[in-house]
């Protein structure tokens, strides 16, 4: 291997000096030194590359692992499509406790919105690679259909009105209460609440708390039979204190 990298390192710097032999005598403006500088420069970024990939073999520090690629807009898969959109897709939900338990104590609700749209995105974008006339792969678009639908009806409901009541509550510092005819200033700082206790002072709390709920039941019960996450690692009930993942 070490002698094949040196004999092409020889014939890059031949082919430099060579180039001179190849350009018609009709361009006088270009002497001999300035087309072999302009063809080491021209050779220079492929040696390099060739350099780094040599030394990455030798020290046994290169691994590539190309799964897909888009040129164009079309999609280039080197793997099952199936088997691509599993992985992905428990890569990502490794990491997305919330999906499957929520704590009202610890988890800040618009950071966990910040999770559910991300999720909703994701799949959004992933389920494209998948052909519906293919079995297998119908049944994970199915499935990427549902969990959009589900998300973006929690989202919907919840969401635009949850984020504009905690965002004046911040930045004003003050928590509110409804009252009979408007509102109530409760006299607390929302800077000196813990998270749990502040989002208890949401109007709609109930609501938004049982529509989490019900977001994890469906990613436990149904999502969790397809795209097999370890759940059993969110059981404490203190996980949102070691384990933050939203």
């Amino acid at each position: 291997m070490k002698k094949l990298f040196v004999a092409i390192v020889v014939i890059l710097i031949i082919s430099a000096f060579m180039v001179p032999v190849f350009i018609p005598e009709e361009l006088p403006y270009l002497t001999n030194l300035q087309l072999v500088l302009s063809a080491l420069i021209t050779l220079f970024l492929p040696f390099t590359l060739l350099s780094l990939i040599f030394a990455a073999w030798v020290t046994k520090h290169l691994y590539i692992q190309l799964e897909r690629m888009n040129i164009g807009g079309i999609n280039l898969l080197f793997r099952k499509p199936d088997k691509l959109f599993l992985d992905s897709a428990k890569a990502f939900l490794e990491t997305k406790r919330t999906l499957y338990k929520i704590n009202g104590e610890l988890d800040n609700f618009n950071e966990t919105l910040d999770s559910y749209f991300s999720t909703y995105q994701f799949f959004k974008n992933e389920m494209s690679i998948l052909d519906t006339t293919k079995e297998d792969q119908k049944k994970l678009y199915e499935l990427s259909s549902k969990i959009i639908r589900y998300l973006n009806e929690f989202l919907t409901l919840n969401q635009n009105n949850y984020r504009r009541w905690y965002q004046k509550t911040i930045e004003e510092n003050r928590v509110l209460i409804k009252g009979e005819n408007e509102e109530k200033d409760t006299g607390t700082k929302a800077h000196m609440m813990r998270i749990g206790e502040l989002q208890k002072y949401y109007y709609d709390y109930n609501q938004i708390l049982k529509g989490f709920k019900d977001i994890n039941t469906f990613f436990k019960q149904e999502v969790n039979q397809t795209i097999k996450v370890d759940i059993n690692k969110w059981e404490s009930d203190y996980i949102g204190e070691t384990q933050n993942f939203h």
